[in-house]
C-alpha cells in the first residue's frame, strides 16, 4: 500500500522534471501492475537486486515489509547510492542499530519515511515549543489510533503486519513509530520508559500499547496506540501542556482531512482556532511545493528526499533520527516485558 502512494509521488515529481523513474521491483505480479499504473517506469521486475545495481540509478527507495529492510538498505548502501526507507527500519532493534551505523559510514544521503514531519499542524506546534512562545513544555499527551491493517479485518489487505517475525511488533511499532518520531524531534530523546500492552485480536504482536515517556528535556508524556476494527478509522489526537497555555491538535495522514483541528488555549484569552486551510498553504508555500493535487504527506516527504538527492545533502529525517524513535519503542516492548521501567 505504501509503496503505491510512493509510486504516485515519483509520478508527480517525474512529471515536473525532478526524477527519471527507472526501474521497480516487487515480486508480485498484482502489485507489478499496480505499480505501472501509479508510476510509469522504464522497467518492471521481480528482482529487487536488478534495481539496487543498475548503474543507471541514483537513488533507491524502499518501501517493502518491514522484514525486507535490512537486506535491501545494505544491498543499497554497497551499491554506493542514495536511499529512502520507509518506517519502522527492521523488526528488531539489533537491526536497526546495524542499518543506522552502515548509514553512518556513507556521506550519500538517506532518509527515512516519517512523513509527519510534513505536517503544517507537526510543525506549527514544534516552533510553539522551539520558540518558547507559550513558555516551555511541560507534557503531553498522544493518542494515535488505525483500523488494523490486516486481511482478516479488512478484506484484501496484506496480512504481514500481524506475524512478529515480519513485522517485529504491533500497534505501536508498525503504527505509532511516527508518534515516537514526533515526540523525540519535539521534545528530544527519552530516557526513562513505561509501557503495558495487550493482544486483544490474538495475534503474536499487540494491538494496544500504553507508554509513559519522560525525555531528556524533563518533558513528560503518554502515548496510547491502538490497532482497533473500525474499518477506516485513522486518527491522531495531540495535547501538549505548556507552561501558559494549552494545545490541541487532530490529525489523519490525508491533507485537508476532516479530522484536522487545532486549538491554543492561553490564559484569559478566547481559544484560538487558527484556519487549517492558510496555515497548510503558508506551510506548502515554505516547502516551495509547486502543486497541490496529493492527497498523503508523503508527496513532501519525497520530494525533499529528491532534492537532497540531487543537492548531494543528508536525508531529513535521516537514520540517526529514526534510531532516536526506535530507542523509545524498543524500551516500550522492555518494559512491557519485565513490568518495570526501563532507561531508554
Amino acid at each position: 500500500m505504501i509503496g503505491q502512494i510512493h509510486a504516485d509521488g515519483l509520478r508527480k515529481l517525474a512529471e515536473d522534471g525532478e526524477v527519471v523513474t527507472v526501474g521497480a521491483a516487487d515480486p508480485s505480479e498484482a502489485s507489478r501492475t499496480a505499480t505501472a499504473h501509479n508510476c510509469s517506469f522504464e522497467y518492471l521486475t521481480d528482482d529487487p537486486t536488478q534495481v539496487i545495481e543498475d548503474p543507471g540509478i541514483d537513488a533507491v527507495m524502499i518501501t517493502s515489509p518491514t522484514s525486507t529492510h535490512r537486506d535491501l538498505v545494505l544491498a543499497t548502501l554497497e551499491s554506493g547510492k542514495a536511499l529512502f526507507c520507509e518506517k519502522p527500519l527492521a523488526p528488531s532493534f539489533a537491526e536497526v542499530r546495524e542499518l543506522c551505523d552502515a548509514v553512518a559510514m556513507t556521506a550519500r544521503p538517506a532518509q527515512v519515511g516519517f512523513h509527519s514531519r510534513f505536517h503544517p499542524i507537526f510543525n506549527r506546534i514544534q516552533r510553539l515549543v522551539e520558540s518558547a512562545e507559550l513558555g516551555v513544555p511541560m507534557a503531553y499527551t498522544l493518542r494515535d489510533d488505525q483500523y488494523w491493517p490486516t486481511g482478516a479485518v479488512v478484506p484484501g489487505h496484506s496480512s504481514w503486519r500481524s506475524d512478529r517475525a515480519q513485522a517485529g511488533g504491533g500497534a505501536l511499532l508498525e503504527h505509532s513509530i511516527h508518534a515516537a518520531d514526533i515526540v523525540c524531534w519535539m521534545f528530544g530523546p527519552a530516557v526513562r520508559v513505561s509501557a503495558s500492552t495487550r493482544s486483544v485480536f490474538g495475534y503474536d504482536v499487540e494491538d494496544v500499547a500504553t507508554v509513559l515517556v519522560e525525555h531528556a528535556s524533563g518533558v513528560v508524556g503518554t502515548i496510547l496506540s491502538v490497532f482497533n476494527g473500525v474499518r477506516g478509522r485513522e486518527e491522531r489526537r495531540f495535547e501538549v501542556f505548556f507552561e501558559n497555555a494549552a494545545v490541541e491538535a487532530t490529525t489523519d495522514f490525508i491533507v485537508g482531512a476532516t479530522e484536522d483541528s487545532f486549538l491554543v488555549q492561553r490564559p484569559d484569552a478566547a481559544p484560538e482556532r487558527p484556519d487549517l486551510a492558510a496555515l497548510r498553504e503558508d506551510h506548502f508555500a515554505e516547502l516551495g511545493l509547486p502543486r497541490r493535487d496529493f492527497v498523503f504527506y508523503t508527496y513532501p516527504a519525497d520530494r525533499h528526499w529528491v532534492h537532497c538527492v540531487n543537492d548531494d545533502k543528508p536525508g531529513a529525517p535521516g537514520f540517526d533520527a529514526a534510531l532516536r524513535a526506535h530507542e523509545l519503542v524498543d524500551a516500550a516492548y522492555r518494559s512491557a516485558s519485565t513490568g518495570v521501567t526501563v532507561s531508554a
